[in-house]
């Protein structure tokens, strides 16, 4: 198994042989989202009530070395996305060198990775799953909720039923307990993903909601049937994350949709056009 392979990729791949005790173990790690850096390998084993030794056997047989090795990666896949992290990493000149161009070739160095990372078959699927659901939840966190937005703004422009969540001063489970299994969670998950993203799965999972998810080339391609996963390249030629592929996944998604529905598109935006032409002469006044 190469050094780098994510350990949740490492859990699914000996999961159903995996001893009961063992088994607690990598759902507790699961549950986060593989963010367990912040804990001892003690503090893991308490939380899945097993003793020391048998964490200690599960990392080995997940072919770590030992616990440490598991938590350096995990600390070191927490802090992809961190401007402080990047900042330590890149050599600083006495100068500032201001070409833009540098920046538009990491994009198409972004764009071009990310072309060869998504199949023809996985938007194919992705639009089908979008154009079918009854209603679609759209749930982003911190930088990744831009984005959200974005396909937020995209998708009502085509189809009724979507809703981005969280909503200001509503709870995720006052919003989730209307899911049913004929609808999709978009999850939007680029980088520094937090815990709640793995909870949200689990509960769409446990409901027979479909699930999209957005990530980048960090996050491992999901075995499971329940998601489908589209991966972008998000390197930025400076300390900051690009979300320009993402971007463009959003339009490429919105745009094969619109295709895909036919009339129904260009139905639903003359009503949006009436709509506005309407509320412009309101706004207007007499």
């Amino acid at each position: 198994m190469e050094n780098d392979t994510p350990i949740e990729v490492r859990i699914m791949q000996i999961y159903e042989d995996l001893p009961a005790g063992e088994r607690r173990l990598a759902e507790v790690i699961l549950e986060m989202d593989g963010n367990f850096s912040g804990f001892t390998a003690g503090e893991l084993a308490g939380r899945a009530g097993v003793s020391n030794p048998t964490a200690a056997r599960f990392f080995r047989r997940l072919s770590y070395d030992n616990y440490q090795q598991a938590h350096n990666q995990a600390r070191e896949r927490a802090s992809q996305g961190s401007p402080l992290t990047a900042l330590r990493k890149k050599s600083r000149r006495g100068t500032v060198t201001f070409d833009f161009g540098l920046y538009a070739d990491q994009e198409i160095r972004n764009l071009n990775r990310t072309s060869a990372e998504i199949t023809g078959e996985q938007l194919e699927s992705a639009v089908s799953l979008i154009r079918s659901a009854r209603r679609i939840w759209i749930v982003g966190f911190r930088n990744s909720m831009t984005v959200g937005l974005y396909l937020h703004a995209i998708l009502n422009l085509l189809r009724d039923g979507v809703t981005i969540l969280p909503r200001a001063g509503m709870t995720l489970a006052e919003e989730l307990v209307n899911m049913r299994n004929d609808d999709l969670i978009i999850l939007v998950a680029f980088r520094r993903r937090p815990a709640i993203a793995a909870r949200i799965i689990r509960t769409a999972q446990k409901r027979g909601t479909r699930i999209l998810q957005l990530a980048d080339l960090g996050v491992p391609s999901q075995s499971d049937e329940s998601i489908l996963t589209l991966r972008c390249s998000m390197e930025g030629a400076g300390i900051f994350d690009s979300y320009a592929a993402a971007v463009t996944l959003v339009n490429c998604l919105g745009s094969l949709l619109e295709q895909s529905v036919g009339s129904a598109a260009a139905n639903r935006l003359t009503q949006i056009e009436n709509l506005l032409e309407e509320v412009d002469a309101i706004n207007r006044g007499p």
